[in-house]
């Protein structure tokens, strides 16, 4: 499931029913950062797998990068110094 609502700019989360996320489910939250609601929800739910959309804006930025200069930047350290802030 991708949430692509503005529920997480208030911190909330969409209206969903207990038990929407399966064991094998994927949850992706197009918001970052720390405390999303609905990346906590669907950690609560049992989600196999939950991310937010620190990746997406750093790969996209990367992908910018290697268009305009020429160059791919290396974005596993990127990712990983924006979430250690």
């Amino acid at each position: 499931m991708i949430n692509a609502t503005a529920a997480s700019l208030s911190d909330s989360v969409p209206d969903l029913p207990e038990g929407v996320f399966t064991r094998d489910a994927l949850a992706y939250d197009m918001m970052y950062g720390k405390g999303l609601a609905f990346v906590e929800f669907a950690n609560s739910q049992g989600a196999a797998r939950v991310a937010d959309g620190i990746g997406m804006l750093v790969e996209q930025a990367a992908e910018s990068f290697f268009i305009w200069r020429g160059v791919r930047p290396q974005t596993t350290p990127v990712i990983a110094a924006l979430r250690a802030q």
